[in-house]
């Protein structure tokens, strides 16, 4: 009679058997998802009224981008083409008596034109040097920018950029239009709504419609936001640094900045020992749990493994004769 190790033990039949049951249970799990996907596709396919909305909005994305080519009716030069959308942002570097001063009336500039400062960082009387960021009508980007161009005695660099955003713009647009477009046919499937299940099936079909108009009608009032105000970053510099063969050289500034970095790389250290410090209970605490893991872990196993195995069994021996012949000489 086998023993109950021999029982339990996973003989190769067995392992066939034990194999097989899973790849049948995988191949039934596999058919049931793939019939269900099927079986949504084929009811999402033949409902019109999810396909109408779908349709309203590929017919009124169309419209915009025709509308901004100049396209009407399949012929070019049919329409009116939308208005250029510019984004523009120039970049100044300017010498000034007082770089701080300059700075403000740089601000005032901006509120004179209609605009205002976006940031503003002026640093120390040693350190001679400011920068801010200031908005101002794009209509109004010429006129400002001569202004600026005052507060320096030397303008040292200017950089513009004008990016041209129409079909960003348009399309933007166009994909707000067709989204309160199939906002509007839900809300009227919805008023026909005769079962609560349809209201339901409408009303999650309109939570994500809504979703998608608020995220659409942020991206497109900071574009116009970008295109309505031109962008204006100014870096002013004082006029009386000390110059030494042509290089700015501020020595007692540059002492004083490296020995700010000094004692800021040691407060960070300070701070980094003390938090390890503070960790040490909890990462002893997480080290003898890991160890105590493995160590169970691999004991078991070892159980499990030699329970797998069948131990050999013990040879019986013969009993020897108890006659014996003559000895031998």
């Amino acid at each position: 009679m086998a023993s109950a190790r021999e029982m339990i033990a996973f003989t190769p039949r067995r392992q066939g058997i034990a194999m097989g049951f899973l790849a049948a249970l995988l191949g039934i799990g596999l058919m049931v998802s793939t019939s269900a996907y099927h079986w949504r596709w084929f009811q999402a396919a033949t409902d019109t009224t999810a396909l109408a909305p779908v349709a309203m909005e590929n017919q009124s994305l169309a419209a915009a981008r025709n509308e901004m080519s100049g396209t009407v009716g399949g012929v070019p030069g049919g329409g009116v083409a939308a208005d250029r959308k510019i984004v523009k942002t120039a970049q100044l570097s300017l010498i000034a008596a007082d770089p701080a001063k300059a700075a403000e009336a740089a601000r005032a500039v901006a509120e004179q034109f209609g605009g205002y400062a976006v940031s503003l960082r002026v640093g120390t009387q040693e350190s001679g040097r400011a920068q801010l960021t200031i908005r101002v009508p794009a209509t109004q980007f010429e006129e400002a920018r001569a202004a600026l161009h005052k507060l320096g005695s030397r303008t040292e660099d200017e950089q513009i950029q004008a990016e041209d955003v129409t079909h960003l713009y348009v399309d933007t647009e166009a994909t707000l239009k067709s989204y309160r477009a199939e906002q509007e046919q839900y809300l009227q499937i919805l008023r026909r709504a005769g079962s609560v299940k349809d209201v339901l099936a409408v009303t999650e079909k309109l939570a994500d419609v809504r979703e998608r108009i608020e995220r659409t009608e942020a991206e497109f009032r900071s574009l116009s936001q970008q295109v309505a105000m031109a962008s204006f970053t100014i870096s002013l510099r004082s006029a009386t640094e000390a110059q030494t063969f042509g290089l700015h050289w501020r020595p007692l500034y540059q002492i004083k900045v490296a020995f700010r970095e000094g004692m800021e790389s040691l407060a960070e250290y300070g701070v980094t020992m003390l938090a390890v410090l503070m960790r040490l209970p909890a990462i002893a605490l997480w080290a003898v749990t890991i160890l105590l893991a493995l160590k169970y872990g691999w004991a078991l196993l070892r159980r499990y493994w030699a329970g797998l195995v069948p131990r050999p069994q013990p040879v019986a021996q013969e009993p020897q004769s108890s006659m014996s012949g003559p000895a031998i000489p």
